[in-house]
């Protein structure tokens, strides 16, 4: 009976995660709201990593929520250039260029989009785990896209594999919500934090 409640209780946190994760965004008026949500998010989720199991869940949320709002709203800000630019790259290659050549400039924007998405995925553990200023931040997210490979290429996969499950299982998907998906992530380099002794 003792583990059914402990399941239970699991569940209902990454739940009331997710239902936070949306209030909050809706809050910030969506694209304001995205990047404290989801950095809020991630430190929640750092908080239990490290052990912090009880927590109270609103008023942490809205504590990181207040924290984070404007700085990683600038933070994240030149993604949401660098993302339009490639996206427009990627729209007008098929104008500019010759049928022989178009490939090689697919697999060049592909190649960078990885980069750039990766880097932002990882700007939210960053965030969670450290102080920095303005740059640094995003100086250290590409960092853990080039210096564990492996690592990254299992962030590709759960990416990957998250979107198939958005796709072609929407029940569960809205199961798993954000918060599951940020567990993973944020999973994966709060050990490569601790193996630096950044804990």
């Amino acid at each position: 009976m003792g583990k059914i409640m402990e399941i239970a209780e699991v569940i209902y946190k990454f739940v009331a995660l997710n239902f936070l994760w949306l209030l909050f965004f809706i809050l910030g008026l969506g694209i304001f709201g995205f990047m404290p949500a989801t950095v809020a998010l991630f430190s929640i989720i750092r908080d239990w990593l490290k052990g912090e199991k009880d927590i109270p869940l609103f008023s942490s949320y809205l504590k990181y929520f207040k924290l984070e709002f404007i700085r990683s709203n600038i933070v994240g800000l030149p993604f949401l250039v660098i993302f339009y630019v490639i996206y427009v790259n990627f729209s007008f290659v098929s104008y500019y260029y010759s049928d022989g050549v178009q490939l090689y400039i697919y697999i060049v924007l592909s190649a960078v989009a990885i980069v750039v998405l990766m880097t932002f995925v990882n700007l939210f553990s960053v965030m969670a785990h450290y102080e920095f200023k303005g740059l640094q931040y995003i100086k250290v997210a590409v960092g853990l896209v080039f210096y564990n490979p492996f690592k990254t290429l299992m962030q590709v996969i759960w990416i990957m594999a998250y979107l198939l499950i958005a796709i072609f299982l929407p029940k569960l998907f809205i199961v798993i919500g954000v918060s599951v998906f940020a567990y993973i992530l944020m999973g994966m380099n709060y050990t490569f934090f601790q193996r630096f002794n950044a804990a």
